[in-house]
């Protein structure tokens, strides 16, 4: 008759460790080239470790504009808004969907005094601990925006300018993909995954996003 400890060390053995995945995700618009700034979640059918909050997030305000111009986050996050132009800015959250009728997930105004030569960076700091979006904006300066997308699982990114995610250390099994665009007028299509060992997915907005204004160069204290 075999020892108890031995059948539960011979049940571990039989199960295995807890496998993990790495995914790396394409979108494209409706018309087919890559889609940049666009939030990629994935939540898995298999609970398993999640990766610890990821801390020195910072969206940096230069040029007149949010950098970067999307940011994905788990729920539970803090942010650090910091100015760089020699002005000063403000930071406000605004309702996002058409007409802004999405309340923010978290209102909070700042303000940020601009820099001098020398000076301190100006900065502070928000914890967004509910999901949903934010539209960043700036009382001072009306054409600055920026999106917060807060997300209900650990696994979010944002695409770069060739259209691509990743995401590491997803547990193995079945996981649904979700996108979010700041211009979208409604839900995304989701899609169905099986994870194991490194995965490649290709996914697609439902329309084409608007282009971004490039910048105007301003001067900036380092």
């Amino acid at each position: 008759m075999h020892h108890p400890l031995f059948l539960i060390g011979l049940l571990a053995a039989l199960a295995g460790p807890l496998q993990a995945a790495d995914l790396q995700v394409t979108v494209n618009t409706a018309a087919g080239r890559p889609a940049a700034d666009v939030v990629v979640m994935v939540l898995p059918a298999v609970r398993g470790p999640a990766p610890a909050l990821a801390e020195g997030i910072s969206i940096v305000q230069r040029d007149n504009r949010f950098e970067p111009y999307v940011t994905a986050i788990p729920s539970g996050t803090t942010v650090r808004f910091v100015n760089r132009d020699r002005y000063d800015h403000h930071v406000r959250s605004l309702g996002s969907g058409p007409m802004g009728a999405v309340p923010p997930a978290k209102s909070f105004e700042l303000r940020l005094s601009g820099v001098q030569a020398g000076a301190i960076k100006a900065s502070a700091e928000v914890q967004f601990d509910t999901a949903g979006s934010v539209v960043l904006g700036c009382h001072i300066h009306g054409s600055m925006r920026g999106h917060v997308f807060i997300a209900n699982t650990p696994w979010v990114a944002v695409t770069d300018e060739f259209g691509r995610a990743t995401l590491r250390g997803l547990p193995d099994g079945t996981a649904e993909l979700r996108l979010w665009h700041p211009d979208q007028l409604a839900a995304q299509a989701t899609q169905t995954l099986q994870l194991q060992g490194a995965v490649t997915a290709q996914a697609a907005l439902g329309f084409t996003p608007q282009r971004r204004p490039a910048p105007r160069p301003q001067s900036d204290y380092n």
